[in-house]
């Protein structure tokens, strides 16, 4: 079904970002049962190892996947400090998604969120979860729970399915294993994991990094999902402290990560702390892109802790903007003037980025201060003359505004749109069809939703929120709207190619066209066109695959070209 944002089907889930361990004093003398070859010894090895391989080339391949040379072999340096030898067999792949996890296959992928790299403050930091990783790999956690899974055909089940719907119904099976072993990853024991656990803090000692770091970054986790809850006026619950789960609770984890690194510490000299500068500096080039993505999840307890904790070693420019923009998109009572301080802050700073002028000229305009805004939205434009939203901005500081009164929309769409039935998501103010399925190509039209709704309908305290649509909303709140109801459900990557002034229902409405990621494997493309009228929200949406969104495209301008406002019936 059409949905106002299309949600990620599948995501990786071999992660072990929950993975806790009893209080305890843990093992530290374990041996690797992976010797330097892993070349498969058997015939059902050579089974999974090919699988994976399939697997690889989709992650390879995958519009979801960061490349970032330098950053990937930072992190393989990492790896091979910490394993004390070279790992020419290891593969790693940075992947976009805002949650804070990493997973290691036994065929040597290693897979990096860059959630996770949002939230470390040093190198220590990261290498405490890739310790971890490597402890499932080398101790051969991840092959003898692979095996196993391969055996139930309940997993498998589960994969086909999730496959299908990923691929519209049109699935090959040979990749049903692939799916099932990365869906099997976080199925690990408590004994496993406090064997990983154990192993990894290991290795940190052996490296010389200061394994009080596991139980640092564990807890800022923690800490992190108890101010999301907080937020939310939600009681806190880790989700591991169930008989049935396989993952120890929180508190005896980082209990047992400190309690064993302060073990580690009394049996040799190590380090007391992780000099953060080498990683600061490279991870800086990334980090506005880590934050948007965890900002534009519109999780404020989240996102103000990660912002506030990021900045321990000092506010800046980018911190200050993001700290705005959690407020403007939360846009709760008293938020306005806390983005507006937050804006004035960022730009007082050396390092604002231009969005933070963008975002502090709109504020200006939405106090009253019709002059200083439009001065500090073309100090923007001259910092960033590409911008894609150079031309609106450009459009609306000088077009007046176009009157209209609000009613019925209608759209003359030709017999071969198929009209979809009603999803759960979908509000009665939104209509949804598809030209050639709705794996390929959908249209969304809003006709007329009134301020204080969303575009989506959604749980009242879910962790992430589409921002409320609100009759006052600038260009940039509209755009961060959409983004929003994207990221939201499950897209972890989405970039805005224009942002232009467009006719629509008679009037000057936004154009966006954007690209996004869903899923691992498909690449998409959007245009919506919007407008607000009488206080309500029109709009017109089509998203596809990319490699075939141009096909359809020029069809979407006919459609917009003949929607048309009907007057509203009197009683």
């Amino acid at each position: 079904m059409i949905r106002w944002a299309c949600s990620t089907a599948v995501l990786l889930a071999c992660v072990c970002t929950t993975s806790l361990a009893p209080a305890a004093v843990l093992p530290t003398d374990l041996e690797p049962k992976a010797g330097d070859s892993r070349e498969p010894v058997d015939s059902e090895e050579r089974d999974i190892w090919e699988s994976l391989a399939r697997a690889e080339k989709t992650i390879r391949n995958s519009p979801q996947r960061l490349i970032a040379p330098e950053l990937e072999a930072y992190t393989h340096d990492v790896v091979e400090r910490l394993v004390g030898r070279s790992v020419p067999e290891l593969r790693i792949y940075l992947l976009h998604d805002a949650m804070p996890n990493a997973a290691m296959l036994p065929s040597g992928i290693m897979i990096v969120n860059t959630g996770l790299l949002a939230r470390v403050r040093s190198e220590a930091q990261l290498a405490a979860v890739l310790g971890h990783e490597a402890g499932h790999y080398l101790r051969k956690h991840s092959l003898d729970l692979y095996r196993d899974t391969r055996r139930k055909s309940a997993i498998a089940g589960s994969a086909a399915s999730a496959l299908h719907s990923l691929s519209g119904g049109n699935y090959d099976p040979s990749y049903m294993l692939n799916l099932a072993i990365l869906m099997s990853g976080s199925r690990f024991s408590r004994d496993l994991e406090s064997e990983a656990d154990a192993y990894g803090l290991m290795l940190m000692a052996r490296a010389g990094y200061p394994p009080r770091a596991a139980s640092e970054i564990w807890g800022q986790i923690d800490d992190e999902r108890r101010a999301s809850a907080a937020a939310r006026n939600q009681r806190y619950s880790d989700g591991t402290s169930s008989a049935l789960s396989t993952h120890p609770p929180t508190q005896g984890r980082m209990t047992n990560l400190a309690d064993t690194a302060d073990h580690l510490a009394r049996k040799h000299e190590l380090p007391g702390g992780d000099n953060p500068d080498e990683w600061t500096d490279i991870i800086q080039p990334y980090r506005p892109m880590l934050l948007q993505e965890q900002i534009y999840l519109n999780d404020p307890g989240a996102s103000l802790y990660l912002l506030e904790n990021l900045a321990k070693e000092g506010w800046t420019g980018l911190l200050r903007f993001h700290e705005g923009e959690v407020y403007r998109l939360r846009n709760a009572s008293g938020d306005e003037a806390k983005a507006a301080t937050a804006y004035a802050a960022a730009v007082a700073l050396p390092d604002a980025p231009p969005e933070a002028w963008r975002a502090h000229g709109y504020a200006l305009l939405r106090a009253g201060n019709k002059s200083e805004g439009i001065e500090t939205l073309n100090r923007y434009l001259a910092l960033k003359a590409d911008a894609p939203d150079a031309a609106m901005i450009r459009s609306s500081l000088t077009a007046g505004e176009t009157h209209a009164a609000g009613g019925r929309m209608t759209v003359e769409l030709a017999s071969n749109w198929k009209k979809l039935s009603a999803s759960e998501s979908q509000t009665r103010w939104e209509g949804m069809w598809t030209r050639n399925g709705s794996q390929t190509d959908r249209l969304a039209v809003v006709s007329g939703l009134p301020a204080g709704r969303t575009v989506v309908l959604q749980e009242k305290n879910a962790d992430q929120q589409v921002p409320v649509f609100r009759a006052d909303m600038t260009v940039l709140d509209l755009m961060s709207m959409v983004e929003v109801s994207y990221r939201v459900n499950g897209v972890t990557v989405f970039h805005f190619d224009s942002v232009e002034p467009g006719d629509f229902l008679g009037g000057m409405g936004v154009r966006l066209r954007y690209h996004y990621a869903s899923g691992i494997g498909f690449a998409k493309k959007g245009i919506c066109v919007l407008r607000i009228v009488d206080r309500k929200l029109y709009a017109m949406k089509l998203e596809g695959l990319a490699d075939r969104f141009d096909e359809v495209a020029p069809e979407f301008d006919q459609l917009v070209a003949s929607a048309h406002l009907r007057a509203a019936r009197t009683p």
